[in-house]
């Protein structure tokens, strides 16, 4: 535990400003609530509403890079040196990769999403109809779905290429830039995209925070009849955040790969409970069938629909909401799967985030979703649907989202063990989700950092202390949505940013294959 004071030396130039910068316009969120949401939603809406198409363009160039690096030239080639092994084992590596980047939230959009879509379809279908309800399962297995994990995964491959291949000691967004860049990646530009990408960061791990610890505490009152209040939802985060820094101080390998390793056990135990003996398979499985068809059915419709005639403002309040989502998290769950990539090939590492980060998120939506669907049905229709019986849309309306999610879990047979599982694993989910982060924002504001090396654990354990401070501090005084909101924001300028990173990526190593070239005429 000592060993927490050691480790590489922080780069204050990084460190300090974004802190700072952090904390100001958290202290300004707190002042000036309602002002701030105001502006930023209006910024917000132009955002999506007016520039909404180049996030539908910009995920589908991720993803057809994907499916190029995937079945292109480039596949076989290892991050890293041709000796070098896998530092995780396979398991633990898809772990860490799928835990990293859902946290909570998988749980929450899980369970719940459908009732929206269903009240509120998509592509013109009547709200309650058969339509609607297939596509309500459908839509949120896509925006969980290919081209939100082939982001990650283009991103993870240009700063591993930097990383492990070219031998940079820096693992940080600017870097895998260095290919168009030049030498200005060391001056105020580089500097200054590893801060604006480190704020858009805490700001969507707040919206995270935000979804999950209502949930949580509401799960916690549920098993032991407490109160739903906002000192309880304090202690949740609290005890989150220590939870997370704890993990942090034993390491990557220790602390991380343990929890991850847990974390899908778990999942494994509740999710399998809810559909074997949740008394809804026959629906899960055959809804779920009937969703996937209707993904790969429609999935050119459903990904570049913009509803420009019938002006719903659907694909914009969600596809364009969930595109500028995952932008947000794109930089640090690419410095994250580069990390714990070495030795694996660009094939390798691409279809690990996409092919198995796409069936875990599906999975959960799948048993999760067509749970609480499966619940609504038997109790709205009982003459077409048998099992346990929940209007989980009453509640969602009159209580709550969060006690919607709660209540479909304790409607399983032995409620109360599987709900106490359920509150474990959002607990534990968030915890890994959060330390990856953590981790990831301590590994930028680190001056070096070899492929061995972690960041000093008091460095990784602050981030942790930052991000629970702060939502707590705008929890307390109402202010978690407009720092969301900045979050989203961000996501824009962020799209220029990882477009740069692509195309520095794929000038490097052709540049590579050119100079292997002359070197084997010679």
């Amino acid at each position: 535990m000592l060993d927490a004071f050691k480790g590489p030396k922080v780069d204050k130039v990084v460190f300090i400003p974004s802190v700072a910068i952090t904390l100001f316009l958290a202290v300004y969120f707190v002042i000036n609530p309602e002002d701030s949401l105001l502006k930023l939603s209006a910024v917000f809406t132009y955002m999506t509403d007016d520039l909404g198409w180049t996030y539908v363009w910009f995920t589908l160039a991720a993803f057809a890079s994907a499916l190029y690096l995937i079945f292109g030239k480039y596949g076989k080639r290892k991050l890293g040196d041709e000796h070098d092994k896998p530092d995780f084992s396979t398991f633990s590596w898809i772990g860490m990769i799928f835990t990293a980047s859902t946290g909570s939230s998988l749980l929450y959009w899980g369970m719940i999403e459908w009732i929206y879509f269903w009240k509120s379809p998509p592509l013109g279908a009547e709200a309650g109809s058969w339509q609607a309800a297939e596509l309500a399962s459908a839509y949120g297995m896509f925006h969980w779905g290919f081209t939100a994990w082939a982001m990650y995964a283009v991103v993870s491959i240009a700063i591993a290429y930097a990383y492990h291949v070219k031998k940079k000691p820096i693992l940080r967004l600017s870097e895998a830039t260095r290919g168009i860049l030049g030498d200005r990646v060391d001056g105020p530009i580089g500097k200054a995209i590893d801060i604006f990408f480190m704020f858009g960061l805490i700001g969507g791990v707040t919206t995270s925070m935000g979804l999950g610890t209502p949930m949580l505490t509401a799960g916690i009152c549920k098993l032991t009849g407490l109160e739903h209040t906002q000192t309880l939802e304090i202690i949740v985060i609290t005890t989150w955040t220590l939870s997370i820094g704890f993990t942090l101080l034993f390491g990557l390998e220790r602390g991380i790969r343990r929890m991850s390793d847990l974390n899908i056990y778990l999942a494994f135990g509740v999710l399998g409970f809810l559909l074997f003996f949740g008394g809804h398979f026959l629906f899960i499985v055959n809804h779920t069938t009937s969703a996937v068809g209707t993904i790969f059915q429609n999935f050119m419709i459903m990904s570049f629909w913009t509803d420009a005639v019938g002006q719903s403002k659907h694909p914009q309040w969600w596809t364009v909401f969930y595109w500028a989502w995952w932008v947000v998290y794109a930089p640090a769950m690419g410095l994250y799967i580069a990390k714990i990539s070495r030795g694996r090939t660009i094939r390798q590492t691409v279809l690990g985030s996409v092919f198995w980060g796409t069936l875990g998120s599906w999975i959960f939506f799948a048993i999760l979703g067509n749970h609480s669907m499966g619940l609504f049905l038997s109790a709205t229709r009982p003459e077409s649907f048998s099992g346990p019986a929940l209007n989980v849309i009453e509640i969602f309306d009159n209580v709550g989202v969060s006690w919607a999610i709660v209540e479909s879990v304790a409607a399983a047979p032995l409620g109360s063990i599987v709900l106490a599982a359920f509150v474990l694993l959002a607990f534990i989910s968030m915890v890994t989700g959060q330390t990856t982060i953590a981790f990831t924002l301590a590994s930028v504001c680190t001056k070096e950092l070899k492929e061995e090396d972690e960041p000093a654990r008091w460095n990784s354990f602050f981030w942790a202390l930052v991000l629970g401070s702060i939502s707590v501090s705008l929890l307390l005084f109402n202010a978690l949505q407009p720092l969301q909101t900045t979050s989203i924001v961000a996501a824009f300028p962020l799209m220029g940013v990882l477009i740069l990173v692509a195309i520095s990526f794929f000038k490097m190593i052709r540049e590579d294959d050119k100079e292997a070239e002359k070197a084997a005429g010679k």
